[in-house]
């Protein structure tokens, strides 16, 4: 698990669900449950498990179904090293929309687009109050906007490292249409599961 899987988890287990027929639905369901214990949107992030069972029940090209229902959530194109990921599901670009837009949140982000920090460094670099930042730190890990980078020794600990999932985020508004589009490295792209083209 990784990369942007579970930032693109919720839209991408809805775009999957609607495009199976409810029988379908119900027997991926079960066989993920039984076998593995997870739900459809769990099963993003251990992409594997969800190939593995849509291999077993479907009979369609399961490679053009997943990436049918990939290409309704984002687009990604190779950017040199780089991946540019255009967000396409209306519902996503709103959860972003909401994040971006809280100041504090913003502060965390920025302190992260280009660096690896533990909490308490984000919180004291983005200059934020431990009440409201380690909710805010905890929803954006949720979200799937921020991800573990590692483990760094601290006293006799090894705590996480955190980095935003994005280097760079261009947000554009023009009439009806709004753009998110994130640029993320290959390193983080390579953690992905679900983004295998």
């Amino acid at each position: 698990m990784g990369g942007i899987d579970r930032l693109i988890a919720k839209a991408l287990s809805q775009k999957i669900k609607q495009k199976l027929d409810e029988d379908e639905l119900k027997k991926i369901e079960r066989k993920l449950f039984l076998d593995h214990g997870m739900s459809i949107k769990l099963s993003i992030e251990h992409f594997d498990k969800l190939n593995l069972v849509l291999k077993n029940i479907l009979n369609l090209n399961r490679k053009k179904f997943e990436n049918e229902c990939l290409n309704e959530v984002i687009k990604i194109q190779k950017k040199g090293n780089n991946y540019s990921v255009r967000v396409i599901d209306q519902n996503l670009i709103d959860s972003l929309l909401v994040s971006c837009g809280d100041n504090e949140t913003r502060q965390m982000l920025n302190c992260l687009f280009k660096n690896e920090l533990t909490i308490p460094q984000i919180l004291s670099e983005s200059k934020i109050p431990k009440t409201s930042g380690y909710r805010k730190i905890e929803n954006l890990i949720i979200d799937g906007l921020i991800v573990e980078y590692g483990k760094v020794r601290s006293e006799s600990k090894r705590i996480s490292k955190y980095k935003c999932v994005f280097d760079e985020i261009k947000i554009e508004m023009k009439k009806n249409n709004i753009l998110f589009q994130g640029i993320i490295n290959e390193q983080i792209y390579n953690k992905s599961t679900c983004v295998d083209f």
